[in-house]
């Protein structure tokens, strides 16, 4: 190749011996270009949403342990109602980040909120009583959470979080 060659097959405005590549077919002009990292007004944007799934799966704890107890005569109405709302609190936080862990942070909190407010104080006080009604919380929104964690598809390829960029595919 000489020197005419590559004048020709190089950008205007870059370095002769740098030759033009191709787009990939169907690439939009963002896809073509290199990503640069996300910086750190990405990560903290990311932690505060966190945060927030974080809080909101502690507030419908909180609310759901004092809510917990109201039946209709012996059926623990609340309870079952409240599976729901974790349930759709855990998958719909999944869906908003876009993965797993997103669903996965709301879950965690709820359940830790829950435990704590099913334990007995020195005084002998707890939130969560070892009723119907607090079982039917407490175990319902357990396999609630774990199964809105369970529906919500997973961010990237199968394999990927084991083998890191060797899973991913060159095409």
């Amino acid at each position: 190749m000489d020197e005419d060659d590559e004048a020709r097959d190089s950008a205007p405005g870059s370095p002769p011996g740098r030759a033009l590549t191709a787009p990939v077919a169907g690439a939009t002009p963002a896809e073509a270009e290199p990503r640069a990292g996300g910086g750190p007004l990405e990560a903290l944007v990311s932690g505060a949403a966190y945060a927030l799934v974080g809080l909101l799966g502690g507030v419908v704890g909180l609310l759901g342990s004092y809510a917990q107890g109201w039946t209709a005569g012996d059926v623990p109405v609340a309870s079952i109602l409240l599976i729901a709302v974790v349930f759709a609190t855990v998958r719909l936080s999944g869906w908003g980040m876009g993965g797993r862990i997103g669903a996965t942070v709301p879950a965690v909190v709820w359940g830790i909120v829950v435990f704590v407010m099913s334990t007995r104080r020195p005084e002998g006080d707890l939130v969560v009583p070892a009723t119907l009604p607090g079982y039917v919380y407490i175990i319902g929104g357990m396999l609630a959470a774990v199964l809105g964690v369970a529906r919500v598809p997973a961010a990237g390829p199968p394999g990927q979080w084991l083998l890191g960029r060797a899973a991913r595919s060159r095409g």
